[in-house]
């Protein structure tokens, strides 16, 4: 027997329209407490909005995840001052950092001796206030002195808190204007401060008084003849016996420059 078209129209009812008659059926048969059917409501339209946000996130081809909180960089890390000089046969980096820390490394490219101090707070400030008090952006260009392979080029950096970052790079014998030669006499100090760790720990006898052909080794490793002394006899000039360099430094700045006496006429 076959079904009559009414019959048929109702078997080609999409299965969603017959859960839907279905469910009002239900309904008049069952009254449905009216909270109820707000809670089912509300519970509906929650799980449509965590598809259409998982189908989003699926058609960008990535989850969503929450940014990165970035660390302040520490006062142990941050570089203050930093004075790095060198050439072919090696260098002297003096570093002032934020914690009061200082940092030297002598020697050999890459074979460096290193050495620390501390700075307390108070020395820590007197040295932040020395520098605040240079402008090294207010310098153009310098006039340049002895260059060539064995002369030493210098990188001085100047970085406080608050404050943009300060670069200037220079030969060490060029002249220098006076700001300048402030900076490099702070960062020279502070490395005086410094005990380098080394095999063998050398320095200037105490006391040391210099003598003309005395031999002196440098920080570097370079080797000096003391060959005369200025008019004033404040300054001790010097011949490079490996560098073709002639020096003059203070006597009280050789226990800067120089770590050993390698040999003394008698």
């Amino acid at each position: 027997m076959s079904a009559s078209p009414r019959g048929r129209a109702a078997n080609r009812r999409p299965p969603a329209a017959a859960a839907t008659r279905s469910l009002e059926r239900a309904s008049r048969q069952r009254p449905v407490a009216s909270g109820t059917l707000r809670f089912l409501g509300a519970l509906a339209l929650l799980l449509l909005g965590a598809g259409a946000a998982a189908a989003a996130a699926a058609t960008q081809g990535h989850a969503f995840s929450p940014p990165t909180a970035h660390a302040p960089t520490s006062e142990r890390s941050s570089e203050v001052l930093r004075l790095d000089c060198f050439n072919r046969l090696g260098r002297r980096e003096v570093t002032l950092f934020g914690n009061g820390t200082i940092r030297l490394r002598d020697g050999s490219i890459g074979a460096e001796w290193m050495g620390l101090a501390e700075l307390g707070p108070d020395e820590l400030q007197g040295i932040l206030r020395r520098l605040e008090d240079e402008d090294l952006s207010e310098i153009g260009d310098l006039p340049r002195g002895v260059a060539g392979d064995w002369v030493e080029k210098c990188d001085l950096v100047v970085d406080l808190p608050g404050k943009k970052r300060q670069k200037l790079s220079y030969g060490r014998y060029d002249p220098l204007p006076l700001g300048v030669s402030r900076l490099q006499r702070i960062a020279e100090q502070l490395g005086a401060r410094v005990r380098v760790l080394s095999d063998t720990e050398q320095q200037l006898p105490e006391h040391y008084e210099p003598r003309l052909g005395d031999v002196l080794k440098r920080f570097d490793g370079n080797s000096f003849r003391v060959v005369n002394f200025t008019s004033d006899r404040k300054g001790v000039e010097l011949d490079g016996l490996v560098q073709p360099v002639h020096l003059i430094v203070l006597k009280e700045q050789l226990r800067m420059e120089f770590v050993a006496l390698l040999a003394r006429e008698p």
